[in-house]
Parts: structure tokens; C-alpha cells; sequence
């Protein structure tokens, strides 16, 4: 699997135009899945450039069973979720 930096992240994203292709054409042009370009258009709608600055996070236990709780509280999915506590991966 490909690494992409913040810079590559970026780029992907400011060139995408939804009037000339859908986001599954797109994330295939640039070799990334589908279901990963999406979450990081939803990570850069929620916390703009700043998503891309973090890289690897040890997360402590009550900072997962916090997320755990929204999910469940909102009903939220595992992408929304993730993207709102700029998690480095939805799954």
C-alpha cells in the first residue's frame, strides 16, 4: 500500500472537481480506494489542513472510550466518527 504525505493528501484533494468526475473515478485516477478519499474529504471539511498534520497517535484509553460513547450516543458511523476526532483511520 502507497503512503501519501500531508503534501500528496492535499493536492489530491484541492485538484478533485466534482463537475468532471465522481469521487470513485477520481480516487481510481489517483490510486487511492474510494472509501480513503472520502474520509479525507470529510476530514479536510471538518479540520481543514490541520487533519494532515498528525502522523502516528498512541490514543490513551479514556480518549477511545470517549469516542466509543459518541459513536453510540449519536449513532454516528465508523468514517463520521473518525473524521470528527481526527482519528488517522476510520476503520
Amino acid at each position: 500500500m502507497t503512503k501519501f504525505t500531508k503534501d500528496s493528501k492535499l493536492a489530491i484533494i484541492h485538484a478533485y472537481d466534482p463537475t468532471l468526475l465522481s469521487q470513485r473515478e477520481y480516487a481510481n485516477q489517483m490510486g487511492v480506494t474510494n472509501s480513503q478519499f472520502q474520509y479525507w474529504l470529510k476530514l479536510y471539511e471538518i479540520h481543514g489542513e490541520s487533519a494532515f498534520a498528525n502522523g502516528y497517535t498512541n490514543y490513551p484509553t479514556s480518549f477511545k472510550l470517549d469516542v466509543l460513547n459518541h459513536m453510540a450516543q449519536f449513532n454516528a458511523s465508523l468514517m463520521d466518527t473518525a473524521a470528527l476526532f481526527n482519528l488517522s483511520n476510520f476503520s
